[in-house]
């Protein structure tokens, strides 16, 4: 791959940041530390730059307003680098960051990295690139499977997902009393279940782990 160029005297790196959650944009630290070392970054290296940001949104796919506007630059010469300080700040897709590669040889612009240290104006960096966006894809993924098994977990236990519910008194102390008695807690969820009580979450269905769940939370 031949080196960004340019008619401009200095290079021009154009510095992506990004936060994903509207507390980091109201914080600003994150975006604020991020601007600081690629502004740093780009002056130890002789580069002009300037600071595109995407606030509050995810790096699921590139559609996002301020990363377009930088590769469309990019695309038409208007700058030479795509600046920013981890992989996870542009994409988390395997796919989306290959094309990013394939896009930036045949425009002929550089993508750098802070942490670690990447360019993949050269072929070590691409290579160091793409494994690390493998690796983002396969940990974004790995949460999304635990996360689905979890929930699927408690659909089958009769939870109802959503905004948690108190469990009122008097069905604590009806379950308290049952136990007390000797009842084993399958006989209590039939006996809830025959009078449609609903779970804490709303639920329709007792398991003899629910009522053993409300009563852990009471001998706490």
């Amino acid at each position: 791959m031949t080196q960004p160029s340019s008619t401009r005297i200095r290079p021009l790196a154009l510095g992506y940041v990004r936060v994903s959650t509207a507390e980091q944009v109201e914080q600003g630290a994150s975006l604020d530390a991020q601007r600081a070392a690629l502004i740093a970054e780009a002056d130890k290296r002789g580069w002009d730059v300037e600071i595109v940001a995407d606030e509050g949104v995810s790096a699921k796919t590139l559609n996002r307003p301020g990363l377009q506007g930088a590769l469309a630059r990019l695309d038409g010469g208007a700058a030479d680098y795509l600046l920013s300080i981890r992989l996870d700040r542009v994409s988390r897709s395997v796919a989306d960051f290959a094309g990013l590669l394939d896009r930036s040889v045949k425009r002929c612009w550089g993508l750098v990295l802070l942490s670690p240290n990447i360019d993949t104006t050269d072929p070590a960096g691409r290579f160091t690139g793409n494994v690390l966006a493998s690796a983002a894809q396969y940990e974004r993924e790995l949460i999304g499977a635990r996360t689905r098994e979890g929930m699927a977990q408690r659909k089958i236990e009769g939870v109802k997902m959503g905004r948690p519910r108190m469990l009122g008194a008097a069905t604590v102390g009806r379950i308290t009393n049952m136990r007390s008695t000797g009842m084993s807690m399958g006989r209590i969820a039939d006996a809830l279940n025959a009078d449609g009580v609903a779970t804490a979450h709303g639920g329709a269905q007792w398991y003899a782990s629910t009522v053993k769940r409300v009563l852990d939370s009471v001998a706490r």
